[in-house]
């Protein structure tokens, strides 16, 4: 059995997990159940969405992270709620241990980029940026007091360095990889019209691509780097997403809990389709090795701080945000 702790609203993320023949055994449960439950069934405990919790609920979190672990046979948790990086301090990691070219900066501290282009997102949501690129101190500056008169917090916008390469005529590129418990598997690239690739526009690249699509995906490309970003990040199962620079990743975010939905299977070309096919496959059997296979169960953690949690609602309100 595999377990997804997760906020309600993201049950959808893995729901189509059950459309495939490799897929394990799953159950999604949500991070009320987990502080409230007085027993845990063996299972791999697989935290999500980590970067929606606040610090208090992700130290709770972090402590029956801790108690699975040491649990015994047939039970793991992924994914350390109290130490897992979210997307700042992530590129602030990447810039500094020399895998990205570009730096990041927060908002609040009067950022002075060393090069732009520039652009201003929020930290802790995955929403869209909240600019287009900026080319200039002055204009950055504008940007952020802009920002700020319309009611923005200051302390969750980062302002990002902008590194990406058209790799054809208009034409922009993302790629992904995903870790399942210390395996790797790239999947296939994404295409937009825009430099903000997002969830790609099907069959806007040309067809040779495809075959070289699917000569990296053999080989499972770019392995080794991306295993050096999750493990600098502290996070055991997600999907990093990167663009190719000059040849080299560059790597732009972690998502907690991708979904297993496949948009580009939709493509007219039938070497797109098999690509996609191969990767989904890949990915699905290695979670597929994540399952427990165990039975059993074992109480939750007994912890003054959990219990205050469970029994205080004014202490338990992640269930409403979420």
């Amino acid at each position: 059995m595999i377990i997804f702790i997760g906020p309600n609203r993201h049950r959808s993320n893995v729901a189509s997990l059950r459309e495939h023949a490799d897929a394990p055994k799953y159950d999604y449960r949500s991070y009320n159940w987990l502080f409230r439950a007085f027993r845990l069934p063996a299972a791999t405990y697989i935290f999500t969405s980590i970067d929606r919790l606040d610090a208090n609920e992700r130290r709770l979190a972090g402590k029956i992270y801790r108690h699975i672990n040491k649990a015994g046979n047939g039970f793991r948790a992924l994914n350390d709620p109290a130490h897992a990086m979210g997307r700042f301090r992530l590129l602030c990691a990447l810039y500094e241990a020399g895998i990205n070219q570009f730096n990041v900066y927060l908002a609040y501290d009067a950022p002075k980029p060393s090069q732009f282009p520039v652009f201003i997102r929020r930290n802790s949501l995955s929403t869209a940026p909240l600019s287009g690129l900026i080319n200039s101190q002055a204009e950055l500056e504008q940007t952020i007091a802009e920002l700020e008169r319309e009611g923005e917090p200051l302390d969750d916008l980062i302002v990002i360095e902008y590194c990406a390469r058209e790799v054809a005529p208009g034409i922009f590129q993302k790629w992904s990889a995903y870790n399942a418990g210390g395996q790797i598997s790239l999947n296939y690239a994404i295409s937009e019209s825009s430099w903000l690739v997002k969830y790609g526009e099907i069959d806007i690249i040309e067809e040779h691509f495809y075959a070289q699509e699917l000569e990296l995906l053999e080989r499972n490309a770019f392995e080794d780097q991306v295993r050096r970003v999750f493990e600098i990040a502290h996070i055991e199962y997600g999907r990093v997403d990167f663009g190719l620079v000059d040849g080299e990743p560059q790597f732009y975010e972690i998502n907690f809990n991708p979904e297993f939905r496949t948009m580009e299977a939709k493509s007219l070309v039938e070497q797109r389709k098999q690509n996609v096919l191969f990767a989904v496959k890949r990915r699905v059997q290695h979670i597929a090795q994540l399952d427990a296979q165990q039975s059993g169960s074992v109480g939750n953690l007994s912890d003054p701080d959990i219990t205050a949690f469970r029994l205080r609602p004014w202490r338990n309100y992640a269930p409403q945000r979420y």
